[in-house]
């Protein structure tokens, strides 16, 4: 059976990694099934209380995870309270927000705000890993400069996959910043969208936008992917 299974699993590192941003690593004892843009269920309370976070990465069972702890809900509460050795009850992988095929495809985009980002990580790798020829485009979305994080890691992307590249718009750069300033989709009518794939993550006021305005650029609805954040 390759469903999900709840087990436990024990906090082997924590980092902040950005402003309100955690790494979180979590060791399991048992090889699971997981395609890259799934997420697990941590419970989060004794009455057991759940949410959800994006995988980054899986690998050797370990599981990371990188969480929003600003928003001091339930869940951001628990995850910022979590030390090495912690335990806790995990249920994954779930969620149908994957890859299947991408024939006939010329271009994929992914968009993300946030945290929205998290799960396009394995999911580029796993595009560009498997030999596609077209182009591969990240457009990334934050406040902020003091929410980055990630950046040796896309460079490093981009340096082995010359048909992989990245933009970063912040929307209130409060210091010196050489890169986009404004919102992700600003760039929209410079892109090749033609028999394009397009993968959106994070707030649902990004999606619900890019939706429309890639809808009424000829996108057909099938081939844009979609997951909300908040």
């Amino acid at each position: 059976m390759n469903g999900p299974k709840k087990l436990m699993s024990v906090v082997v590192e924590k980092k902040v990694i950005a402003e309100g941003i955690c790494l979180v690593v979590l060791e399991i004892k048992e090889k699971l099934v997981y395609k890259p843009g799934q997420y697990i269920s941590l419970r989060v309370s004794e009455e057991g209380h759940r949410r959800s976070y994006s995988v980054a990465k899986y690998e050797n069972n370990k599981i990371s995870l990188i969480v929003d702890v600003s928003p001091k809900g339930l869940g951001s509460l628990f995850v910022e309270k979590l030390e090495v050795g912690s335990e806790v009850e995990v249920l994954g992988f779930l969620g149908n927000f994957t890859i299947e095929s991408l024939e006939k495809i010329k271009n994929v985009y992914f968009v993300a705000t946030g945290t929205g980002i998290v799960p396009f990580g394995p999911m580029v790798e796993m595009v560009l890993g498997d030999g596609y020829k077209g182009k591969v485009f990240l457009s990334w979305g934050l406040r902020h400069v003091g929410g980055l994080y990630w950046m040796d890691y896309l460079e490093g992307i981009k340096k082995k996959y010359s048909n992989f590249d990245f933009e970063i718009y912040l929307s209130k750069p409060e210091v010196e910043w050489r890169g986009k300033v404004g919102h992700v989709g600003d760039n929209l009518d410079l892109l090749e969208i033609e028999e394009s794939a397009w993968y959106l993550c994070g707030g649902n006021e990004m999606i619900s936008q890019m939706k429309e305005r890639l809808v009424a650029k000829g996108v057909a609805e099938e081939n844009i992917n979609y997951e909300k954040f908040y």
